[in-house]
């Protein structure tokens, strides 16, 4: 029986040996990730009622509008959100912009947390909340156009901005950069935007850990030649950490350029 006892001692203490080991290991080698958001205790018990419930979105805090998904499908925020009586409406960055039959609006930010699930917050305003980050100007040709005043994102970042606008006369053409000469630095193709055809030109300029990238869309408007043209910093995303990286990376990859340069043309006067 004494014997036993130990043994059935020991078998305890290696398995608390074992759990303390694989923490401190976890703890050590996703550090960056587990407390990227300060405490991460709200974070873990999202995980786990995520894991072993039946919900797909899981409020974080009641205090605050942060819930947590377990990937990135912008599928699972639309459903939840229509679900709250919002119908989305567009994309502009990490941002996706909802509104309601009331005329109440929300806007649901997203951020990678791991590779594995995402950070949702999501701000409701009875005012129009997509047109609280828009702002109107006129420029010296008595242009007057709206554009964002932030793109939403984490790991793209303005230059020069707000974008230039230019209304011109002519005939609309796009001379894109054939495949077997194409380069980072200087590439022109022709994008489709719901139904409106943009020549886009990039020109990549790499400086101090980064890519600057000059952008120009030219499109027609009422039988004009107009083209939008700004600059973003685009950091290189191998710098960072494993779990970072992959999520600048996965920021590149969704972040909606064309929709927000198309808004920004609907918006010429």
């Amino acid at each position: 029986m004494i014997f036993e006892h130990s043994s059935k001692n020991k078998k305890v203490l290696l398995l608390i040996s074992v759990t303390i080991l694989v923490l401190g290991i976890f703890v050590i080698f996703y550090s960056p990730v587990v407390f990227q958001e300060g405490n991460p205790w709200l974070q873990i018990k999202g995980i786990v009622q995520l894991t072993f419930g039946n919900n797909d979105v899981v409020k974080l805090d009641i205090g605050e509008n942060k819930y947590i998904t377990k990937s990135d499908n912008p599928e699972i925020i639309k459903s939840f959100m229509k679900e709250r009586g919002y119908d989305f409406t567009e994309q502009m960055g990490s941002g996706y912009f909802f509104k309601s039959q009331t005329g109440m609006s929300a806007v649901a930010t997203h951020r990678y947390y791991s590779r594995y699930y995402s950070l949702w917050t999501i701000s409701e305003n009875n005012n129009n909340a997509n047109n609280n980050l828009w702002t109107t100007i006129t420029n010296d040709d008595g242009i007057t156009y709206q554009y964002p005043k932030e793109l939403l994102a984490k790991y793209i970042s303005v230059v020069e901005w707000p974008p230039v606008i230019k209304i011109e006369t002519g005939i609309y053409s796009c001379k894109i950069t054939p495949i077997e000469v194409s380069s980072l630095a200087d590439i022109t193709y022709q994008r489709l935007v719901d139904d409106r055809t943009y020549c886009m030109n990039i020109k990549n300029e790499g400086a101090a850990g980064s890519v600057y990238s000059s952008y120009t869309y030219t499109t027609t408007k009422n039988d004009k030649l107009v083209s939008v043209s700004f600059i973003l910093r685009y950091p290189n995303c191998n710098n960072y950490d494993e779990e970072q990286s992959k999520a600048c990376a996965n920021e590149r990859e969704t972040f909606d350029l064309d929709a927000t340069v198309d808004r920004i043309v609907q918006t010429i006067k």
